[in-house]
């Protein structure tokens, strides 16, 4: 789960680029069942994945700070969900990462290692 958040966390990264950069790019989305398997997901770090993610963000939300309002109605057209603007590319970031918590916190506690 952490390493493909990693992968969504850039994914998502890149959409926002575009966005930002470009006029209505196209915004191609990716099949996580096929990434996970072909990506050998169980061979790489979580550590590595975490650091992604919060280099990520980090570098994503300098890019936001500079930005102006309109910048945020910005859009470009997903390959399945059509046209998104960048704020909603910001909401899915948000939301993707919450509900991908929920799994971890609730594998940890059926496992006996709750992290707080």
């Amino acid at each position: 789960v952490v390493v493909h958040l990693a992968d969504a966390e850039q994914a998502i990264s890149d959409r926002m680029k575009r966005v930002i950069a470009e006029d209505n790019p196209a915004l191609p989305a990716f099949d996580e069942t096929l990434w996970a398997a072909n990506l050998h997901y169980q061979e790489q770090s979580t550590g590595d994945a975490v650091k992604l993610i919060e280099l990520t963000r980090r570098q994503m939300a300098a890019v936001l700070r500079k930005l102006p309002e309109a910048a945020f109605g910005r859009f470009g057209t997903h390959s399945v969900s059509g046209r998104r603007t960048l704020r909603d590319l910001i909401d899915a970031a948000i939301s993707h990462l919450d509900h991908h918590m929920k799994f971890i916190h609730a594998k940890r506690i059926k496992m006996g290692k709750e992290m707080w």
